[in-house]
């Protein structure tokens, strides 16, 4: 796989690739929504991943999230479900429709 699905569930076992990481490096604006930091520090501290994804949870201000969106061209944010109410919000605050312009991975 190459792209991932929109509106459904997927077995990773059965398509041999990660959700995750298809997110991270898919043309696409992403957040992925994970359930604790250490998934989210993993994830955007990989090498490949390094200065091209922002990690976002408790202590990381809105003001970085700006700084963020307005230095890359294509967005990949992972953050904690705690975050993403703040995310999405400061996306919206910044002008930017969040839910028709993002993709939105829930990661388990």
């Amino acid at each position: 796989m190459t792209k991932l699905p929109v509106n459904c569930l997927f077995d990773k076992t059965i398509t041999g690739c990660g959700g995750t990481e298809l997110a991270l490096t898919n043309g696409k604006h992403t957040i992925i929504a994970m359930p604790f930091v250490n998934l989210v520090d993993n994830k955007v501290n990989q090498e490949h991943h390094r200065d091209k994804a922002l990690g976002v949870f408790q202590g990381v201000t809105n003001n970085e999230i700006e700084e963020y969106i307005n230095s890359h061209k294509l967005w990949k944010i992972a953050t904690t479900y705690d975050s993403l109410p703040r995310v999405v919000e400061t996306i919206k605050s910044m002008g930017i429709d969040a839910y028709n312009e993002i993709f939105l991975l829930v990661d388990e």
